[in-house]
């Protein structure tokens, strides 16, 4: 199948969204798959990224105009995805040595399970609406910088309050010591201790 066939195989409301996601999976799945293994080197979470590469694909598949660009546009999806993952954390601990599968047939089932059901419509829609920061030329954006700034808008009504509760505690600090100070008439003069 070409990318031609694939990019109109994801674009037709005629073919069922499991017979696109299939066709996809077939051409590109096992290179994709390896590529997020690679980045998350978590093969649990390879599949995941896998999954809602593929549906932010179908759900994006609009904003690629040539074909033969089908197969770098989904290796961007899928790095946007891995980033996504690494951004929010969500990657578990690698284990040392981890090696490339050397089977993954499986891996489209288990992805098609995950992705097709009608059960998922809300899952689908959040990883479309999630999956929305692209180039001018449809090239998905890397969230790393917008998810870090995020994080960083996140912290700042935190940061703020500590500001406000460290100026707080500074100016009761002025105020106790000086009503403790010892009180002196004006125009008198402080005693000053003898030697």
């Amino acid at each position: 199948m070409t990318d031609q066939d694939l990019l109109h195989a994801l674009r037709s409301s005629r073919i069922p969204r499991a017979d696109a996601y299939a066709r996809l999976l077939d051409a590109y799945g096992e290179e994709l798959y390896r590529r997020c293994i690679l980045v998350l080197r978590d093969r649990d979470a390879a599949h995941v990224v896998l999954r809602d590469t593929l549906i932010a694909a179908r759900a994006h598949i609009g904003r690629l105009e040539e074909p033969e660009q089908l197969g770098e546009w989904l290796h961007a999806l899928a790095e946007a995805e891995c980033a996504r993952r690494l951004a929010s954390g969500l990657r578990t601990a690698a284990p040392v040595g981890m090696s490339m599968p050397e089977r993954t047939a499986l891996v489209p089932v288990r992805v098609l399970n995950g992705m097709s059901g009608p059960e998922l419509d809300g899952y689908r829609a959040h990883v479309a609406a999630r999956a929305d920061h692209f180039d001018r030329n449809g090239f998905p954006v890397r969230p790393d910088g917008p998810l870090r700034l995020r994080g960083v808008v996140a912290l700042a009504p935190v940061a703020l309050a500590v500001v406000c509760a460290l100026l707080l505690v500074a100016f009761a600090g002025f105020v106790l010591a000086r009503d403790h100070a010892p009180e002196s008439a004006p125009g008198e003069a402080i005693p000053q201790s003898r030697r």
